[in-house]
This record gives structure tokens, C-alpha cells and sequence, in this order.
């Protein structure tokens, strides 16, 4: 499987990525095999198929399941515990 340089979608070809990036790592281009690292990156570390990728908003399923069920926070993206 042949891989091509793909825009990096963190950045949508604008020039702000910074060399801490986990997907070009400051390139903008990055080598695509079909696979994006889930965004949770300190708690997960799953890689997911582009097209779930962009579909769960940068997220595994499980990770957007719990994002979206409001059981991270915003910001940090840590679980919040349950009360």
C-alpha cells in the first residue's frame, strides 16, 4: 500500500501546526495509512479509520460516547467522576 502526504485535518492547511501536533507534527502534510489517533491522547492512544476519525469529531467511539455524554471535561479532557 503506496501512502500519500495528506493535509493534516487538525489544521486544514492553514499554517498554524506546531512540531506538537501528534498527527503532522508541524508539517501540515502528514503520510496517511487510513489511521488518526483518538484525541484523547493522554487516556486513550486508540488509532481509529479516518472516516470514524472526522465522523466522532476526533474521537474514538468509546472517547466521543463519553464526551458527548457529557462525562469529560471540555477542556481537559479528563473523566469527570460520577457523583
Amino acid at each position: 500500500m503506496e501512502l500519500t502526504m495528506t493535509v493534516c485535518p487538525n489544521h486544514n492547511g492553514s499554517f498554524d501546526c506546531t512540531p506538537f501536533c501528534r498527527i503532522c507534527e508541524g508539517e501540515q502534510e502528514y503520510e496517511s495509512n487510513g489511521y488518526l489517533p483518538c484525541n484523547r491522547f493522554g487516556e486513550c492512544g486508540t488509532n481509529v479509520e479516518e472516516d470514524i476519525w472526522h465522523e466522532e469529531f476526533g474521537f474514538c467511539v468509546d472517547c466521543s460516547h463519553l464526551y458527548f455524554d457529557q462525562k469529560l471535561d471540555p477542556f481537559t479532557l479528563e473523566r469527570i467522576e460520577d457523583e
